[in-house]
């Protein structure tokens, strides 16, 4: 059988769908996709090409694996998923996030709150998409006659404590009602957090929008996180795609090197003003999903919270979060399924009895179409994370 190398990241936010994306294209054609968790240097490459002989490879470049030098790959067709634009090569094969439509969606969404002031705080991290994003939200907001603060931290290495006091300065600062982009999630929990220091309400005087649909980190804040997530699977599936044209055409290719996948959708909840001022209805939806949807929770249920009819009701929560009352639920029992696959000490068969499946074949089935993985192998994934830490 022919096989893919697929070097996958350890960023927590999109891996999973990345690989879900590119396990769609390669089932279809029977290839195997050989998954390899460390970064791949040119001895590990060699190797896995005597070992494997693989058509090629894809090359997840999140978290730590920001800048990989695309040379170690040589004569095999490689793609690369979120690979630093100024740094790559011209020649090489590139899928990357529209970080452009990404900021305008944010955008769209602030400017619906009706505040009148914005701001755009960047990541702790020097990253190209931070920037990236900084640039097309400014320049949207400005295209809507309004002006975006943008926060500049503070030089030099400083510690936890240090950096939120700077970022509460910052916002204790700022005109309020202020709407504020974040460049990802883990920046706006940052911000949140400050935010709550300085005593400012959120969200009536303050709303925030992250980036990625963590939700690690969306659902635990407090206001939950509202984020605006990539179409990451789509992604996976595009780089897949690239790879297949790659290998079939060699050194031959003249396709277009660099393509791009847009933003999902947002994914409200109680940290932008907008998902309270639209459906209250909604909001209390998402509390009782939150808190039930493990305990077998059904989707008519929730719905009845909703003074109308069950079409009606989904059409409203599409409408205030993004997606529908069943995705919602399921996505929380996934996060459920998670964590306690993490404690090698439970069995697989009972893991079902705490995510509110009835079945663990049901269970099974859901998280292999939802991660790309089966529950055995996304365990020992995370056994050999936590071993090499």
């Amino acid at each position: 059988m022919n096989t893919i190398l697929y070097f996958q990241s350890a960023a927590k936010t999109s891996a999973p769908d990345k690989l879900a994306g590119v396990r769609e294209i390669t089932d279809k054609k029977g290839l195997h996709v050989q998954i390899i968790e460390e970064p791949p240097t040119r001895k590990l490459v060699s190797e896995l090409c005597s070992f494997w002989h693989p058509i090629g490879a894809i090359v997840d470049c999140g978290g730590e694996y920001n800048d990989i030098d695309a040379g170690i790959f040589e004569n095999l067709a490689a793609v690369f998923l979120g690979h630093n634009p100024e740094t790559l090569p011209s020649k090489c094969l590139h899928v990357m996030n529209d970080q452009r439509e990404t900021a305008r969606l944010a955008a769209r969404e602030l400017l619906e709150t009706g505040f009148a002031n914005f701001a755009y705080i960047p990541s702790a991290e020097k990253r190209y998409w931070s920037n990236a994003r900084q640039k097309a939200f400014c320049e949207a907001i400005a295209l809507n006659g309004k002006k975006c603060h943008v926060y500049n931290p503070p030089d030099g290495p400083a510690n936890e404590v240090a950096r939120l006091d700077a970022l509460k300065h910052f916002i204790e600062s700022l005109p309020k009602p202020c709407a504020v982009f974040a460049a990802n999630d883990k920046t706006a929990e940052a911000v949140l957090a400050a935010a709550q220091l300085a005593g400012i309400s959120i969200p009536d005087k303050f709303a925030v929008i992250g980036v990625d649909n963590y939700t690690a980190i969306c659902e635990r804040t407090s206001p939950q996180l509202t984020s605006v997530e990539p179409d990451f699977r789509q992604g996976g599936s595009l780089a897949a795609m690239m790879l297949l044209a790659a290998a079939r055409d060699g050194g031959a290719w003249r396709g277009k090197r660099t393509t791009t996948f847009g933003p999902l959708k947002v994914v409200r909840r109680g940290s932008s003003r907008l998902l309270m001022r639209q459906d209250p209805h909604a909001l209390a939806a998402l509390d009782l999903i939150r808190r039930e949807a493990c305990c077998g929770l059904k989707a008519a249920k929730v719905a009845s919270l909703f003074p109308c009819s069950r079409r009606m009701a989904d059409l409203r929560f599409v409408r205030a979060t993004g997606h529908t009352i069943l995705d919602e639920i399921h996505a929380v029992q996934l996060d459920r399924a998670k964590e306690i696959l993490k404690n090698k000490n439970i069995q697989l068969k009972v893991v079902s009895d705490f995510c509110g499946f009835t079945h663990p074949n049901s269970l099974r089935k859901f998280f292999l179409k939802s991660t790309g993985m089966t529950m055995t192998a996304w365990r020992e994934a995370q056994t050999r994370k936590n071993a090499s830490r």
